[in-house]
């Protein structure tokens, strides 16, 4: 298993547990973009993958999707601090979106 399948297997545990906290930034994006805190845990517990990581600042970004509806799926970005064992910050979540990213995996040129 590769260090950053290792990584995201306990961030998604700490997040199943309860063990993370949601920043303002993240919430911000959440009253913007109309998504919610379950959307997040969503996105990061169930088919994400790591696209990033900033292991300096002990920071990765992870992509997942989540159900605006039953038919309805939008991809997701949320970033996340793993600087402590036994806790998650979330510090920030946000839908990619044009001119910042050409495709959910794809950075665009600004």
């Amino acid at each position: 298993m590769s260090q950053e399948n290792i990584l995201l297997e306990r961030i998604k545990q700490l997040v199943v547990s309860g063990k993370y906290r949601v920043r303002i930034h993240t919430i911000r994006h959440m009253i913007a973009e109309g998504f919610y805190e379950a959307n997040i845990i969503e996105t990061v517990t169930g088919e994400s993958r790591i696209i990033e990581n900033y292991p300096d600042d002990c920071r990765c970004l992870i992509l997942g999707r989540f159900h605006f509806k039953k038919a309805a799926i939008s991809s997701l970005h949320v970033v996340c601090e793993y600087s402590r064992s036994d806790l998650i910050d979330i510090v920030t979540a946000y839908i990619p979106q044009k001119p910042w990213w050409v495709s959910s995996t794809q950075r665009g040129k600004m």
